[in-house]
């Protein structure tokens, strides 16, 4: 019996030795993401998973890794996922997790662009219209209803990928995640303009929830001039060859160009 006990020890020691052998390292200084220490220019490409098919990811995916890139880019869909207020769907072409983890298969990097405002030409931003409809709701700014939703959606997303051990400290595939998207910037002026100090609070807020979930990995901010540290802004824009982040310790990164 004592020995037995013995070797389940060590099976279980063994096992995680092997985990945390597979978990990668990210971090950056002011010019490049490193990966186990290691510099690494990265080109990545967007496959917005709701847009396609489940049995059509893989052959996506391998195309996209033989045409030269190193990680695969998605928004997460918030109306996509919870239609009706705490009713989720995450099956079909919404499996996120599937979806990620053929990114992993693959042998590419992942980007979780979480938001969960995501714009991408989708239907209201991404933001589900039960979220607009909720009293005393005013959306995108220090709202309390509003944050509260959308800190509800945020944790479930993160809660779901460490669960499955995707994050790429956890030896999984995704090496940057980012909190909220283009609030920087709207078609006819600036978000934090509009919304002014509650804008501010709300950007403030945001970053200090994104580094509470303790990932592992960097949290990104695109199109956000004065993101808090230790998030890294990142361009998403025409020009991103002018574009210069907002601390010298962040790399310069574009999301979209």
């Amino acid at each position: 019996m004592a020995s037995q006990k013995y070797f389940v020890y060590i099976s279980l020691l063994l096992c995680f030795i092997f985990l945390v052998s597979n978990a990668v390292e990210v971090t950056h200084d002011g010019r490049v993401i490193k990966i186990d220490g290691k510099r690494r220019v990265l080109i990545s490409g967007s496959i917005h998973y709701p847009r396609s098919t489940p049995q059509m990811w893989p052959d996506l995916i391998k195309k996209a890794k033989e045409g030269g890139l190193h990680a695969i880019e998605t928004y997460v869909f918030w109306n996509a996922h919870e239609p009706i207020r705490r009713e989720y769907d995450f099956s079909g072409n919404n499996d996120l997790i599937r979806f990620l983890k053929t990114i992993q298969d693959e042998g590419l990097f992942a980007v979780l662009r979480i938001g969960p405002y995501v714009c991408a030409e989708w239907n209201y931003g991404g933001i589900p219209v039960w979220v607009h409809n909720l009293p005393g709701m005013e959306i995108w700014t220090a709202n309390k209803v509003y944050m509260d939703e959308m800190q509800n959606f945020t944790t479930l997303i993160v809660n779901m990928v460490q669960k499955e051990k995707l994050f790429a400290s956890q030896g999984g595939p995704i090496i940057l995640s980012q909190i909220e998207n283009e609030y920087g910037n709207v078609e006819y002026g600036n978000v934090m303009f509009v919304y002014g100090d509650d804008g501010k609070a709300y950007i403030d807020w945001c970053a200090k929830m994104a580094e509470s979930f303790n990932i592992g990995v960097p949290w990104i901010m695109c199109q956000q001039p004065d993101a808090p540290q230790p998030m890294i802004n990142t361009c998403n824009g025409w020009y991103c060859h002018d574009f210069e982040p907002n601390n010298p310790n962040s790399p310069k990164m574009w999301t979209e160009n």
